[in-house]
């Protein structure tokens, strides 16, 4: 296939003056007096985008993929590198690029068009569509700086789509519109999709990544980590983003002081996971939790979870002392902290008796994650029948449900839909008075 587009050995670096002065220092100087530290936003990155394709960029924040963009479509330069593409580019960036506050929507329409090289007469064609598309009423005829940030991305959004880019350049803008709005963008891109279009997608949402693009690319610190499939660069990214939330949770825990007990027990099976953090633990300490997991079906740790794939909860614990009828637990929060689902082994009818000192449990709990796309994260809990707690760590495990098909609320309930034809409604006129309505018989 043609290449749309091509990025070859692209970097770019930012000079970081500590005091204002600096800079005229070192340009009265002539650079012999150094003042600045270097900063490098994008370091050799390549690939070339065949035309007619969707590429994801993911990434961390801070990771350089707005500058990317802003290179490739030509308003910021490279330090070193070249950017070459094929046809005409359109560009929604981040909020507050492209348009002049001052200009009225309308007059910014006529300027983006003009730089596009459209004509005034053929800006004036596109001009009802714009309009019947970013839906923003009388306010097209308003100074832009009036806007809501909404109202603004509608317009941005219907100007660039309009003019049949042959290359389009989206930079997590619709994240900013409302779910009626997204729903239109999406239906919109997938057009351009089918009418050929190539896209470049920049987006912290896998499910959107997943569902538009065949290809993903992951920035990591300016530089290129990954580049394949969505799903294996998604995984990859989503295992970045664990690490960093695992970090920072790593600071706010509570340090265990317990474990004494540990070195009385098989070297092998009393082994603490040296990956196990959490947000908060509290137990009478009868037992300890000495790791967690969230396995795939092949019993591979998992952080990115495609709505309705099987999964497994698995916990060993060691007990300090003897117990009766003890009960395992688990708890799935989504990221505003309500419960999605748990389940413990009292609620599913198994009892273990009595576990004696020093002993360890591995207990495994599986089901299929009819979950909705969120950000959730599991607890654990070992605890005695009456509600006596063992060991309970809240924030262990944090994972990612994507989903293929945009669902409302907290749960996926794969519903299934069926439907008929009943006939069609006949109206007969009797008199100006009565009307006689009867059904035809219909099909299924």
């Amino acid at each position: 296939m043609n290449v749309a587009l091509r990025v070859e050995n692209v970097s770019k670096q930012y000079r970081i003056y500590d005091h204002p002065g600096d800079r005229l220092k070192e340009t009265l100087t002539r650079g012999r007096w150094k003042c600045h530290r270097e900063f490098w936003a994008l370091r050799e990155i390549n690939f070339e985008v065949e035309a007619g394709t969707t590429t994801g960029i993911v990434g961390p924040n801070g990771s350089g993929k707005s500058t990317l963009l802003q290179i490739i479509t030509g308003t910021l330069e490279p330090t070193h590198g070249n950017v070459w593409h094929e046809g005409r580019i359109a560009a929604l960036l981040e909020l507050g690029a492209g348009f002049n506050l001052e200009f009225t929507g309308i007059e910014n329409v006529f300027m983006n068009a003009a730089l596009m090289g459209f004509s005034r007469t053929e800006t004036e064609k596109l001009l009802p569509e714009i309009e019947r598309f970013a839906e923003i009423g009388s306010f097209i005829h308003q100074p832009v700086k009036t806007y809501s940030s909404g109202m603004y991305v509608r317009l941005a959004f219907a100007t660039a789509v309009s003019t049949s880019p042959q290359l389009l350049i989206i930079d997590e803008a619709l994240s900013v519109g409302d779910a009626v709005f997204q729903h239109r963008c999406l239906r919109r891109i997938r057009e351009m999709q089918d009418a050929g279009a190539t896209i470049l997608f920049v987006s912290h949402d896998p499910s959107a990544v997943k569902a538009l693009c065949s290809r993903a690319i992951l920035l990591n610190g300016g530089c290129m980590e990954s580049d394949g499939k969505p799903i294996d660069v998604l995984n990859r990214y989503q295992k970045l983003i664990m690490e960093r939330e695992e970090a920072y949770e790593a600071e706010q825990s509570v340090e265990d002081e317990s474990g004494k007990a540990s070195a009385e027990s098989d070297e092998s099976l009393g082994e603490r996971s040296p990956a196990l953090r959490y947000n908060f633990r509290h137990g009478d300490r009868s037992a300890e939790i000495l790791s967690a997991e969230l396995l795939d079906a092949e019993r591979q740790n998992v952080d990115l979870v495609e709505s309705g794939a099987p999964l497994i909860v698995r916990m060993r614990v060691l007990f300090q002392r003897d117990v009766q009828d003890v009960v395992f637990g688990f708890l799935i929060r989504n990221r505003h902290g309500i419960h999605a689902y748990g389940a413990n082994t009292e609620q599913k009818g198994v009892r273990f008796g009595k576990v004696a000192g020093g002993e360890v449990m591995e207990v495994t709990f599986s089901f299929d994650c009819w979950l909705a796309a969120d950000l959730y994260n599991v607890s654990f809990a070992a605890h005695s029948e009456g509600g006596i707690s063992y060991d309970w760590i809240d924030g262990v495990i944090f994972f990612r449900v994507i989903a293929p098909v945009p669902v409302e609320g907290i749960a996926n309930l794969n519903a299934t839909v069926a439907g008929k034809r009943l006939g069609q409604v006949i109206r007969k006129r009797k008199s100006d008075k009565d009307v006689e309505v009867s059904l035809s018989s219909g099909r299924p």
